[in-house]
């Protein structure tokens, strides 16, 4: 093997000096500054998702809010007008008999039924029997739903009847919702 020459040598050792320190700033100083840099940046990225999901969430919140301060105004023009429990069923008895009029539809027999709840408000409940054909039935039973009342059925009972002209014999039991304070 040949000796290694004096300008050689002194490369190896100027490169060996330079290599070094940059060794050791890589292993102490850069490689753990990454490993830091790196946290960093998934927890930036964490706290930025958490904050869509926060905003997205406010919004939501915000909405249903602004619904709920809009919902008496909504309950007002659905709730049957009447200052109570009685009057609301007055009301809905009205209502039927006026209907039952219009269809031919005969009445048998109503009857106020002791009140229900519906959440917190009160719930008027009127039930009726009535002889009705199917187109009828259906009829009353469309005119319900397009009433755009705060009235339920909370129970129908239907029995067909051979034979008869209004071969249906129907039990409707309705409920009504009075809230009270509210304007009519």
């Amino acid at each position: 093997m040949k000796p290694i020459s004096k300008k050689m040598h002194q490369w190896v050792l100027c490169s060996a000096l330079i290599l070094a320190p940059v060794l050791v700033w890589w292993g102490i100083l850069y490689s753990p500054l990454q490993a830091q840099r790196d946290e960093l940046e998934a927890a930036v990225s964490k706290d930025l998702q958490e904050s869509v999901l926060l905003r997205q969430r406010l919004q939501k919140l915000s909405k249903n809010e602004q619904d709920r301060q809009e919902t008496p105004a909504g309950i007002s023009s659905l709730v049957v007008p009447g200052n109570s429990l009685a009057e609301i069923s007055a009301h809905t008895q009205q209502w039927v008999q006026k209907f039952l009029q219009n269809y031919e539809l005969s009445l048998n027999s109503y009857k106020g039924l002791s009140p229900s709840n519906w959440q917190e408000y009160p719930l008027c409940r009127v039930e009726f029997q009535l002889d009705a054909n199917i187109r009828g039935l259906s009829d009353l039973l469309e005119d319900l739903e397009k009433m755009k009342k705060a009235v339920r059925i909370e129970k129908l009972s239907v029995n067909y009847r051979r034979g008869k002209e209004n071969d249906l014999r129907v039990s409707l039991n309705l409920g009504t919702l009075f809230v009270e304070g509210l304007k009519e």
